[in-house]
């Protein structure tokens, strides 16, 4: 129902520019782009407000947030799991799903997995993001992140 048949285009431009424009970018570019300076072209610095892993970034923000965390993790590989996205207009959209991220980190490997909620802006031709939040769930009993995805909703607290 949140599917508009008169924004089909535009979820398809979204899916092309920001998400297999991205996996492109991660799984293929980002290993030889040392600064992570190619991927710039994905987000609207002035407007964009990042909650992730690494801490919050505030409007106006992000350019220090992605300087100091984008060049750490270019030598990795991504994947999307339940992607949805939904346009509210012809120049706004979210999207929600899983990224599964691997690879290595400053010589040290990793594998996470987290939720990923976005905000997309179109302006001047191109989709940007102008909202990332990525997170983990997190088990209430044990007060422990899933960097995984394992933990069942009902596992990680109980309801009385």
């Amino acid at each position: 129902k949140d599917h508009k048949p008169e924004f089909a285009k535009e979820e398809q431009e979204i899916l092309e520019q920001l998400y297999k424009g991205w996996l492109g970018y991660w799984n293929k570019e980002s290993m030889h782009d040392p600064g992570a300076n190619q991927s710039r072209r994905f987000y609207d610095f002035e407007e964009m407000l990042s909650f992730d892993m690494f801490g919050t970034s505030g409007r106006g923000k992000f350019k220090e947030h992605f300087e100091s965390v984008f060049p750490y993790y270019v030598d990795g590989q991504m994947e999307y799991k339940d992607l949805e996205i939904v346009v509210l207009s012809p120049t706004h959209a979210f999207s929600t799903g899983s990224q599964h991220t691997w690879g290595k980190a400053g010589g040290d490997p990793f594998s996470i997995t987290f939720r990923r909620t976005g905000i997309a802006r179109k302006k001047d031709g191109q989709w940007k993001w102008i909202h990332e939040h990525l997170s983990f769930p997190v088990n209430m009993a044990t007060r422990l992140a899933d960097f995984n995805e394992e933990t069942a909703a009902l596992d990680s607290f109980k309801v009385q």
